[in-house]
């Protein structure tokens, strides 16, 4: 897919040029266009109204009604330029272009324009005979300026979309083919593409060296192994600081012993979507997306299933930093895995700040429904700040209190921690926070639970079922700047 900038809007035979249309405007045709009175009848005032208009030589416009300017959002763009993409693709088009024309053709709206019509159109259908393939090979962004500040707002929109697309292609793939020693393959692949980006991968053997029991632990009853990745970026030119993210990457999710309902247990395999999430964003980094960082990557691989050998209930295992785990629930195992990643994390890549992304709690969709991810940490300013980049992308995130309580009710009654707060406590999603909060050794950070959001969520153009690809966007606008 190219995500380009074009000075005009020109409908060719084989191309949809979609006219965004504020409330209360009429539309700006070319002289090829049919006239105003053979369609203004079928084009509704109000927001979300299209008409799709024929050329007498094969061009199509679709004019698609947006508000009025004093309302418009980058929301509003993304969804317009998703539905856009999404008829080029039942028109058979190998090209859409969006006129930005009638409406503030700031860089901000070329960036929203273009990432959601390069996102749209993806099938989440990974292993059918029939699954669709894009039509559309060409995004174009017309009528907005050709300054720096737009050109590099479509050139970083076409990356964060493959980033993103990237990410939604690990969460829809099953388990059986995407293992934690797949995982650490496709990672590698990634940071293969660029010199700025490189990559470890510790194994059983070696994370036993490290002492990372709590990890090790939930790997237990599963006939694959665990993996601990650790890619690196480093900028052109001298770093503005450090950064890392942590992904959870559990490829599976029983609920080992403590199993989970049969109901959507299939669903598990989302339970990796934090880590794709963090592999999607070196995939755009490693594709050119601009960052002053030097950022490090953090992936815990890792699947969680029942047998003779697994984690029991009651077992008490050492995390990499001396901490001992009442494991009280073994479906709680993300904060175990994430424990040693956060620690590894913290002590090995010394950072200035620590981001994770895990499908931690399902008391996050209690908390919150599918609208929001859950913030917290230990570090407001941060919290703050990842708040405001989601709002930026579209991917809201609400904080939710980590008060010295919650952190109190993570002890233990046989080990320092309990993996689950005591029953009634309630609280479920700050209990998982509370728990992590003992494996950063103070360093800024901040926790973002997309169990809510990770594959569900309100309709949008652009997201078309399956795995949203939730985080990779948010990351690559906090780490811009």
């Amino acid at each position: 897919m190219r995500t380009v900038l074009t000075s005009k809007a020109d409908a060719a035979s084989n191309e949809l040029v979609a006219i965004l249309v504020p409330v209360g405007k009429q539309p700006e045709l070319p002289a090829a266009a049919p006239p105003a009175a053979e369609w203004s009848a079928d084009f509704g005032k109000d927001k979300g109204a299209s008409v799709l208009l024929r050329g007498g030589k094969g061009q199509r416009w679709l004019l698609l009604r947006v508000p009025k300017a004093s309302a418009l959002t980058s929301e509003d763009l993304r969804e317009a330029a998703g539905q856009a993409r999404l008829r080029a693709e039942a028109l058979d088009r190998a090209g859409v272009t969006i006129d930005l024309g009638a409406v503030d053709g700031s860089a901000e709206a070329a960036y929203a324009a273009a990432e959601a019509a390069a996102m749209a159109g993806y099938d989440p259908a990974v292993c059918k005979k029939d699954r669709k393939k894009a039509k559309v090979k060409k995004v174009s962004i017309a009528s907005c300026g050709s300054s720096a500040a737009v050109k590099d707002a479509v050139a970083r929109a076409g990356l964060a979309a493959e980033g993103n697309l990237f990410a939604r292609e690990l969460g829809n793939l099953p388990p059986n083919i995407l293992f934690p020693q797949e995982f650490a393959k496709r990672a590698r692949a990634v940071c293969a593409k660029s010199p700025r980006t490189t990559i470890k991968v510790h194994g059983r053997a070696a994370l036993q060296q490290m002492k990372a029991g709590s990890l090790l632990g939930v790997s237990l009853g599963s006939a694959f192994e665990p993996q601990l990745v650790h890619m690196t970026y480093k900028p052109p030119g001298k770093a503005k600081g450090r950064v890392t993210v942590v992904g959870k990457g559990l490829t599976f999710d029983t609920g080992g012993i403590s199993i989970k309902p049969s109901a959507k247990m299939d669903e598990m395999k989302f339970d990796m979507c934090g880590a794709a999430a963090v592999l999607g964003l070196f995939h755009a980094l490693a594709g050119g997306h601009p960052c002053p960082y030097e950022v490090h990557g953090i992936l815990g691989c890792v699947e969680n299933m029942p047998g003779g050998k697994a984690q029991r209930p009651g077992d008490i295992v050492t995390a990499m930093n001396g901490t001992t785990i009442e494991v009280l629930n073994t479906d709680a195992e993300g904060r175990l895995v994430l424990a040693d990643a956060l620690t590894y994390a913290a002590r090995k890549t010394k950072p200035d700040r620590i981001y994770d992304l895990a499908t931690l709690t399902g008391a996050a969709i209690v908390a919150l429904g599918h609208s929001a991810t859950a913030i917290l940490g230990n570090d407001d300013r941060l919290r703050d700040q990842v708040q405001a980049a989601g709002e930026v992308v579209g991917e809201r995130c609400w904080p939710l209190p980590l008060w010295p309580v919650h952190k109190e009710l993570a002890k233990g009654k046989y080990a320092d921690l309990a993996n689950i707060y005591p029953g009634g406590e309630g609280a479920g999603t700050i209990a998982g926070a509370a728990f992590l909060s003992y494996f950063v050794d103070d360093k800024p950070w901040v926790h973002l639970d997309i169990a809510a959001t990770a594959w569900e969520g309100p309709n949008r153009s652009y997201f078309t079922g399956g795995s949203r690809g939730m985080g990779v966007r948010l990351l690559l606008e906090l780490l811009r700047k």
